[in-house]
């Protein structure tokens, strides 16, 4: 699959949810909202993380449309991060009204926490693999992966940081979504101004 223009918006969608995404962490940390908390300010940031991963999805099908990855494998591989991303949009809106901490519902957020992080590097590997983009774009994708599951997953799961990676990692993983959705515009741009030459 290869539409160009439907690509480029998705990367513009995953460069806008990328910096909302930089601007709750700086508000999140500033202000004193991590979660569980209540009030006003807590809702308007957890809203403004919704729309930050809403974009940071759409993105990622970007890397799909715009022909960085292609067949059944990144159909599969960028699904598993636009699912994993709307789980936990469903899962943190729904955290806004529940009250019990044990209810089933709360599932999600280790089930969509694991399909976005095994749908980011397998994505990543296909990226590189595929060889349809060159340059730094072609290797954006891997090495986000790469930052994600040795900067903030393998941690995590270890142990290491129970309470989540801080404010500073927060931000770096922002800034690697950010490239990510960056490359995937300028590859697009880039054909598409390649097409406009041929024509």
């Amino acid at each position: 699959m290869n539409n160009t223009n439907l690509a480029r918006r998705a990367g513009m969608a995953g460069i806008a949810g990328a910096v909302l995404w930089i601007i709750g962490i700086i508000w999140e940390y500033g202000l004193g909202l991590q979660p569980p908390g209540e009030g006003p300010m807590f809702v308007a940031n957890q809203l403004l993380f919704l729309m930050a991963m809403a974009g940071i999805a759409v993105g990622y099908l970007g890397v799909l449309w715009g022909n960085g990855i292609s067949g059944l494998f990144g159909k599969i591989s960028t699904g598993m991060v636009a699912l994993g991303y709307l789980l936990l949009i469903v899962v943190s809106f729904l955290q806004l009204f529940l009250t019990n901490e044990e209810s089933p519902i709360f599932i999600l957020f280790p089930i969509g926490g694991l399909l976005m992080a095994f749908g980011v590097l397998m994505t990543g590997i296909g990226v590189a693999r595929a060889g349809s983009w060159s340059g730094w774009q072609r290797w954006m994708p891997l090495v986000y992966a790469i930052f994600f599951w040795l900067v903030l997953q393998i941690p995590l799961i270890t142990g290491v940081t129970p309470d989540g990676p801080g404010m500073a990692a927060e931000i770096l993983w922002g800034i690697g979504l950010f490239l990510v959705a960056l490359a995937t515009y300028t590859a697009t741009a880039w054909k598409t101004a390649v097409e406009l030459q041929g024509a």
